[in-house]
């Protein structure tokens, strides 16, 4: 292959390459080791990180976190938190406010999983109401963290007044019970690490002052659950902070343009083929819309060794590039993407396929990818 000297040391330079279907996400579980490592480095203990499990949605994965002490786990849909359960993680954390059929799936799941402590999302009045009424037609208790907008303008409600207001009607409520804040900042992306530390402080601003009003409300302690992955480092320098970062645990190109200096390690890259070349200078690969995240702007992943290729149209099954090294590829020679974006990508299939001293040594199946999934209970 064109430029294999170059790829002899990375860990996705597989030597049985004839056993590798693509395109496939080829998954480094020794990197993922170095990445919960780094992890636990930053943030000084493991009791502090709760992870979104989004980026990777595979029980082994979740395990390794739990072999080195994390067990606390956020997740986005009901898949994922029947994952979580089958993992027998600590305390789950469905980080998106549910509407009625989720919130009822979800107290089902905390009624059959009662060694597992349950919590959700809340932002408004109305939601409030529901999840009143719900919890009590259920006879159950359902733990509640307020969701703040610090500035993504995604979801949450602004730290002011109004929260208070919001905190004040929760508390009244029997069946729901106040866990705390949650702030995510995923709009705070400056390549300046310094810049990053500065805008985060002053978005945390006024998550600081609805904690001090709230502490002086009611004399305790109010924890706070904070940011994702490019801001886990500031995050990491306050007190009583929980820290939930993701896409640290696979990271992704675009992850590591933002963050240079960041230890995490590059843990899952998608492994494609020729397999047409239609013209001179040109070669088509299997690496279309559904293979990789298709969101952004082509290109949508670094071509190692075809770093300078132009990437000119990608359809549903098929990537077409441009270059002049066209001619050094034979239709069925592998190449490797790093993906821009890890997380969508990781849902389009079914297994990950784990590589260690250069070889395929086995498979991950990736459970939690059906969107709507609902639970059987």
């Amino acid at each position: 292959m064109h430029m294999k000297s170059n790829l002899e040391n990375t860990w996705y330079n597989v030597h049985n390459k004839n056993k590798i279907s693509t395109p496939g996400l080829l998954i480094s579980p020794e990197k993922i080791k170095d990445n919960i490592e780094a992890m636990i480095q930053i943030s000084g203990t493991a009791n502090r990180l709760w992870p979104h499990i989004k980026t990777y949605k595979m029980k082994p994965i979740i395990e390794l976190q739990k072999d080195y002490g994390i067990n606390r786990f956020k997740c986005a849909t009901l898949s994922e938190v029947e994952l979580l359960c089958k993992a027998k993680v600590g305390h789950i954390l469905l980080a998106i406010q549910p509407t009625e059929k989720k919130l009822d799936v979800l107290l089902d799941l905390q009624k059959k999983y009662p060694k597992i402590q349950f919590s959700t999302l809340l932002d408004n009045d109305k939601s409030l109401k529901l999840f009143n009424r719900i919890a009590t037609q259920k006879k159950q208790t359902l733990a509640i963290w307020i969701d703040l907008n610090i500035g993504m303008n995604r979801t949450g409600i602004i730290p002011d007044e109004k929260a208070f207001k919001l905190y004040k009607d929760l508390e009244k409520l029997t069946p729901l019970k106040f866990m705390g804040l949650h702030a995510y900042d995923g709009h705070i992306r400056s390549k300046s690490e310094i810049k990053r530390k500065k805008d985060s402080d002053n978005a945390f601003l006024s998550v600081l002052y609805l904690r001090e009003k709230i502490e002086n409300h009611n004399k305790k302690i109010i924890d706070i659950i904070a940011g994702g992955s490019l801001t886990f480092l500031p995050h990491s320098k306050r007190k009583n902070v929980f820290l939930s970062p993701g896409t640290t645990l696979l990271w992704d190109t675009i992850s590591d343009k933002l963050w240079p200096e960041s230890p995490f390690q590059i843990a899952a890259v998608v492994a494609t083929r020729v397999i047409s070349k239609p013209n001179k200078d040109i070669l088509c690969l299997d690496l279309g819309h559904k293979a990789i995240a298709p969101e952004m702007p082509l290109p949508r992943a670094i071509l190692i060794g075809l770093e300078e290729a132009e990437h000119i149209g990608q359809s549903e099954e098929h990537l077409v590039i441009k270059t002049k090294e066209a001619l050094r590829y034979d239709v069925g020679d592998m190449i490797y993407a790093l993906p821009k974006h890890i997380c969508p990508t990781v849902v389009k299939y079914n297994q990950s396929q784990l590589i260690k001293n250069h070889k395929l040594i086995g498979y991950w199946d990736i459970q939690a990818r059906d969107y709507n999934y609902m639970p059987t209970l």
